[in-house]
């Protein structure tokens, strides 16, 4: 995955009114991590990292990031059953 737009993750951050150390700390990445993202100089990232950044910044992952042509689609889950378990049940 990679971002969009860097300033708009960095709008999104500054919105919530958390540091580049604090979202760090959120999604247990480094401030530092958050400056390669927000300046462009990080080109891919994991769907992990993607997800969880989204999920502190209260958007979905869709608003800040891109998949990779031949990336497979992040599933997000509320518990650990999948869709055909939960039918199932």
């Amino acid at each position: 995955m990679r971002v969009k737009d860097p300033a708009m993750l960095r709008r999104k951050r500054q919105n919530r009114r958390f540091s580049q150390t604090e979202l760090g700390y959120l999604v247990r990445k480094t401030q530092q991590t958050i400056s390669l993202l927000e300046s462009g100089r990080m080109k891919t990232l994991s769907e992990e990292l993607a997800i969880a950044i989204a999920a502190r910044l209260d958007c979905d992952w869709e608003d800040l990031f891109l998949l990779e042509e031949g990336e497979a689609m992040p599933v997000v889950r509320s518990d650990s059953r999948t869709v055909s378990e939960k039918v199932a049940s």
